[in-house]
């Protein structure tokens, strides 16, 4: 119904380096971010759009001429101006680019590319494995170290270390690396065993941490040294579902129903429990920004909903056999589209339904064509 909307937001954004977040020039969204340019990619070689894939091409090249000396791909490029992150870095944009352009060497086979990327991509897992900071196998984020970057989970976070497994799954795939592949299996294992109540013998990450914390029909948001965040983490939810991970269906699929109880609608939120001004975790909100505050509760990162990561989570429900949420999902987020406007905007409250953040968004284009993909 939205599907040459959406095509048309995304192929406005495209500039010469590559695909930008949004073709609006607010803030700092005119310019070509990992996270952004790699899943519009992606998407854009799920349904076969040259010019999309063109891209994606554009922006593997882009981010690649800035990568730091120490392996770190760019949070976003504008022009000759690179930037690692401002308040902090972002563990998830190095990762990001590894998934994209082993993505696009698989579509493409190109072998020029693949060799001349080698090298880039070797030094950008060097950097993923000295985020580890133990030596143990998990990737450590900072507080505000990835796509939620005015949130509160941090430390061996659900959603880095799925992404992770991702990439050394496709440069393994692509450069016939058995290394990567016993790295990825290894990653696999460990988000596994550790991220959800399970009957594995093996060490635990934080053997006390892991005995007090509460089963859940999801996988957990993020491991600390202070313990769990036992936050249901939509994004790392749905990518672990789209991969493959162990997640008992039977249970999670109930959960997501549960979620269109409480809410009333199928926008689910991103991040639940919504977090208020009465509870402990609003500190670590409250200042956690650049621009504006925008974590009001069911707002942006608290509670807000993301059509890329819904497009992500129906993706992963119908490659599992799950088509009802994913069909409910679409007609929610087509009806509201057609009554509030089709400007793709950021994201929407789960209060109130109200479209908010940035229009024509690439993330919300993509997360449409995900939905219907």
């Amino acid at each position: 119904m939205f599907t040459e909307e959406a095509l048309q937001v995304i192929e406005q954004a495209i500039s010469e380096q590559g695909i930008l977040a949004s073709s609006e020039k607010k803030d700092n969204y005119a310019r070509v971010w990992s996270r952004d340019s790699m899943m519009t990619g992606i998407m854009g070689i799920l349904i076969k759009n040259p010019i999309i894939v063109e891209g994606l091409e554009k922006s593997i090249k882009t981010l690649s001429v800035h990568q730091a000396e120490n392996g770190q791909i760019p949070s976003n490029v504008y022009g000759n101006k690179a930037s690692y992150g401002t308040l902090v870095g972002r563990t998830d944009a190095t990762i990001w680019w590894i998934i994209g352009a082993c993505e696009y060497i698989k579509h493409t086979q190109d072998q020029e590319l693949k060799q001349n990327l080698k090298e880039k991509i070797d030094k950008a897992f060097s950097c993923l494995k000295t985020w580890e900071f133990n030596q143990r196998g998990l990737l450590y984020s900072p507080l505000g170290g990835n796509w939620a970057d005015e949130y509160v989970t941090s430390g061996y976070v659900l959603y880095d270390n799925v992404l992770r497994y991702w990439a050394l799954k496709n440069a393994a795939g692509v450069y016939q690396d058995d290394e990567w592949n016993a790295q990825a299996e290894q990653t696999k294992h460990l988000i596994e065993i550790n991220f959800q109540k399970n009957n594995s013998a093996d060490v635990k990450y934080h053997q006390t941490a892991y005995k007090k914390a509460n089963g859940k029909p999801y996988l957990w948001a993020s491991l600390n040294a202070n313990g769990y965040d036992e936050r249901f983490d939509l994004a790392g939810n749905a990518l672990a579902v789209f991969l493959g991970f162990d997640l008992n269906m039977k249970d999670f699929t109930p959960f997501l129903e549960t979620l269109n109880g409480e809410f009333g609608h199928w926008m689910l939120p991103v991040f639940y429990p919504v977090i208020f001004p009465e509870d402990s975790d609003w500190n670590l909100l409250e200042n956690n920004y650049s621009y504006e505050f925008k974590n009001q509760p069911y707002h942006f990162h608290n509670g807000g909903s993301w059509p890329i990561y819904l497009g992500w989570l129906c993706l992963g429900l119908k490659r599992r056999g799950y088509h009802e949420i994913p069909e409910k999902i679409l007609n929610q987020y087509e009806q509201l589209l057609k009554e509030k406007g089709s400007g793709f905007r950021e994201y929407y409250s789960t209060d109130q339904l109200i479209p908010s953040g940035t229009d024509q968004l690439c993330f919300s284009a993509s997360g449409y064509l995900l939905m219907k993909a």
